[in-house]
């Protein structure tokens, strides 16, 4: 199927650059013209078929498949196979200056085999007309194409012929074998050189000899090289006198060039039966790669040759490609023909063998051949037994084959063999875990003992709990018991106190940091590094506050506290106690250490130890002065309790341009943290600038403040304490009003002194239908809000100033309902009426 697919890929690369560069995905056979196709594109097809180890009827097949019309479909067959008629005719080579040996036939196949026209009505297994079911013929046979390619990867040898990038023509290039026999098409070489210089390039004539000048023709057929030279050399001798004589001044060379083609049949079980022209120097193995290997029924291991009327050789191809055996693998002559075999027994093997596959047996060959054939056994194989599965006349049996057996046990077509693996455990194994310096698995031994055990393993490591040991033993049934020993007893008397060990037990000896919890101290408070350490033995508070990288300068050393936990004999008898925690008190200086009287103090496993801040330390704390003042900018707060009017004065006042009504408080939400992380990933793919404004708007509250009230009034109710991040903001004068909401046309709208309330919303275009009138408010510029205020049937619209948002909520619009809905709910409400009052009148009565 992947060579199909790899096909289909090539031929689109042909078609696509031929039918004006269309992409690989967009070739549409559909509509595709093979008669706009030139005989190089054709040929070009034609040769990636031929690579591809691909019949034309399987090409077209595939163009089929993919839409191309029953019409230009034959008309592809028929020039693919001019193609290839015409690259058969006549396979001799013309000569040529090198003296390198070239194939004159290039394994080309002389015969009938490719079909001529490729019509659906002339199919093998075809009998509808032209048209019809014709999909479901090419769906058939690709069905059956795609299991045969699947059987044959499974059966051992035909890789050798399906795989494209394999190569196994003759080598032409050696030195010529001596019992090699001149025939016509054969070149001669003759090289005379000494006293005389000459040489002669002569081709073999049909009749049987070469002409040379002054000479005449001499007869070369059936010679061997050794006898030609000798023929030649007395001819010649006619014309160089001293070229007979072993002592003279001439001398011949005479060597095999350019050699013969010749013609050899193939028959029967053969993938592409036919008539082949090959080099003569062809062997039948050459011959048998050239025409596609043996078919999917053919046998691999009785190959005949036939010379006249009789077979003169048998080839295997396992004597080959197992045993490198080529005695059987013999050079063809002329008109030879090879006949391959329907194979009379094949038996599959799986399982842990190295070549687990399909092989073909012959008669007398037992299972051990055929494990012989698969590459031996696997490490992990399981060799003592054997199961074969075959046929009787009418049913299938099972065989199990003891090793002795194996090359006594004959087997039958259609066997199947298994080979299992080893069982995953072992017959001699015990192990040992902890606190040992070598843990694992071991031998067990005749007199393997859990101090012997110890010993093998490097010993007891110096933490190992030596109170107790547990032994893990399997019982008969697989169910696991515990037997216990004293580790320091068994140590110190192993004569009286070993343990002997049996298959599969487990010694688990623990160490004593595992038998307890992890014991650490934590350090909370200013110090540079605050965490959880681990409790080391006579750690001392110096110890870990210098772990803890030492105070920070907020800290106060001469304030510091160790908690404790309470485990009292009390809680251990289940009584109730009041304490949870003991607490100590330590002055530590700067240079970490304690007073005289708190030296020999140490810590305990889980103790927290808290380090104080300092009364009244405190960092800088900033907030921002921004618009119209003299020096906006950022301030840090000199007290506690400074106000508005405090950092308006430090920042120089107010300019001339600065809108006081229009003055602003922005201050951080007390969850700035938490709101910062959760918004964070809706402002991806903003700018810088971008994700910063928008994180400000979600952190920040506005606070309404009435600038001018605070600056007349300092230190009144209206000049706010201020806090680290607040921002004061500071207008320069707002000249345009926004209406938004539930009005017609949402818009600014220019501030005039005159304009009331409901001029501004008239200006938007008026109230929506949906509009909450009773409910509209003003947003100020500097953040207060004011509502419409109602009294009896008056209305009271709040004052409107420069930088004000007029806000009109508006109502949630209901979907009116269809008639359709109306008849539906009045037909329930009848409905429900009528059935009360049945009920009211059943009843009544």
């Amino acid at each position: 199927m992947k060579q199909l697919q790899l096909f289909l890929v090539l031929l689109f690369l042909g078609i696509s650059t031929i039918a004006s560069a269309q992409s690989l995905n967009n070739v549409d056979f559909a509509s595709l013209d093979v008669d706009e196709l030139s005989d190089e594109q054709i040929t070009q097809i034609a040769r990636e078929i031929e690579s591809r180890g691909l019949t034309i009827q399987q090409a077209v097949q595939i163009a089929i498949a993919q839409g191309m019309p029953r019409s230009e479909a034959v008309k592809l067959s028929r020039r693919l196979n001019e193609v290839q008629i015409q690259d058969r005719k006549d396979g001799r080579t013309s000569l040529n200056s090198s003296r390198l040996r070239t194939n004159p036939a290039d394994t080309n196949k002389q015969g009938t085999y490719l079909p001529g026209n490729f019509l659906p009505d002339s199919l093998p297994g075809y009998l509808g007309p032209p048209n019809s079911q014709f999909a479901e013929y090419l769906a058939r046979q690709d069905s059956i194409f795609i299991q045969n390619q699947m059987l044959k990867e499974k059966i051992f040898g035909f890789e050798l012929f399906e795989d494209s990038k394999k190569s196994f023509e003759p080598s032409l290039n050696i030195p010529t074998p001596e019992n090699y026999q001149l025939g016509p098409g054969d070149e001669v070489l003759i090289d005379i050189y000494g006293a005389a210089q000459n040489t002669y390039q002569l081709e073999i004539s049909p009749d049987g000899s070469v002409f040379i000048d002054n000479v005449g023709p001499v007869y070369l057929n059936g010679l061997t090289m050794d006898e030609a030279e000798n023929k030649l050399r007395s001819e010649l001798s006619q014309i160089y006198s001293g070229i007979s004589d072993p002592s003279g001044n001439v001398n011949m060379q005479v060597s095999l060039g350019q050699i013969r083609s010749i013609k050899v049949t193939l028959v029967g079980e053969v993938d592409q039966p036919g008539t082949y022209t090959l080099p003569s120097l062809a062997s039948v193995f050459n011959a048998l790669y050239a025409a596609g290997g043996p078919s999917l029924n053919g046998s691999m291991r009785k190959i005949e040759v036939i010379r006249g009327d009789s077979a003169i050789a048998i080839f295997d191809v396992y004597d080959l490609l197992i045993n490198s055996n080529q005695s059987s693998n013999i050079r063809l002559e002329d008109q030879d023909i090879i006949k391959i075999n329907p194979y009379i027994s094949r038996v599959e093997i799986e399982g842990q063998v190295k070549r687990p596959g399909i092989y073909e047996m012959q008669k007398n060959e037992t299972l051990a051949d055929l494990i012989e054939f698969s590459g031996g056994f696997t490490g992990d194989a399981y060799t003592g037994r054997i199961k074969v599965i075959g046929s009787t006349d009418r049913e299938k049996r099972i065989n199990d084959i003891n090793k002795g057996n194996f090359d006594s046990f004959n087997l039958k077509n259609g066997d199947k063999v298994t080979v299992g693996k080893i069982l995953d455990r072992f017959e001699n194994i015990v192990e040992i875990r902890g606190a040992v310096f070598r843990d694992g698995r071991y031998q067990l031994t005749d007199s393997s003992t859990v101090y012997n055990l110890i010993q093998r393993a490097d010993g007891l490591k110096e933490d190992a709990f030596m109170n107790r040991g547990i032994i893990y033993r399997e019982n008969p049934d697989l169910t696991t018991r515990a037997i216990s020993f004293n580790v320091g007893e068994l140590m110190n008397n192993p004569a009286q106190n070993d343990v002997a060990l049996k298959e599969n037990d487990v010694v688990l000896i623990q160490s004593i940091f595992d038998l307890r919890e992890n014991y650490t101290v934590r350090v909370i408070g200013p110090v540079q590094n605050p965490n959880t350490f681990e409790y080391i033995e006579g750690m001392t508070l110096e110890d870990i506050i210098f772990q803890a990288g030492g105070f920070k300068q907020s800290a106060a050393p001469y304030r510091i506290e160790v908690a404790r936990r309470v485990r009292s004999l009390k809680q251990q008898q289940n009584e109730q106690s009041n304490q949870v925690a003991k607490i100590f008190q330590f002055n530590v200086d700067e240079n970490l250490e304690l007073d005289k009287d708190d030296a020999n103090f140490t810590l305990q496993p889980f103790d927290n130890v808290y380090i104080r801040q300092l009364p009244n330390y405190s960092e800088q704390k900033d907030i921002k002065v921004v618009g119209e003042v003299e020096y906006p900018g950022t301030y840090s707060m000199q007290y506690k309790t400074e106000r508005i009017s405090d950092v308006i004065e430090r920042a120089g006042g107010l300019t001339e341009d600065a809108y006081i009504q229009g003055a602003t408080l922005f201050r951080k939400r007390e969850f700035l943290q938490q709101e910062a992380q959760r918004q964070a990933a809706n402002i991806e793919g903003l700018t810088e600038q971008q994700q910063q404004e928008q994180l400000a708007t979600k952190q920040t509250s506005k606070i309404g403040i009435e600038l001018d009230k605070v600056l007349n009034n300092p230190k009144s109710k209206y000049d706010l304490i201020l806090q680290e991040g607040d921002s004061l903001f500071v207008p320069t004068l707002l000249q345009t009003v926004t209406v938004t909401g539930g009005v017609f046309y949402p818009t600014s709208v220019r501030f005039e002194q005159d304009k009331s309330y409901e001029d501004y919303i008239t200006a938007a275009g008026g109230f929506t239908g949906l509009a909450k009138k009773n409910r509209s408010y003003v947003i100020y510029a500097n953040g207060e809000v004011d509502k419409v205020q109602r009294f009896l049937f008056f209305k009271n619209y709040p004052e409107v100033r420069p930088g004000a948002t007029l806000v009109v909520p508006e109502q949630t619009e209901q979907r009116k309902l269809t008639p359709g809905e109306r008849v539906n709910i009045l037909s329930a409400i009848i409905s429900t009426a009528a059935l009360i009052t049945t009920t009211i009148v059943q009843i009544t009565r």
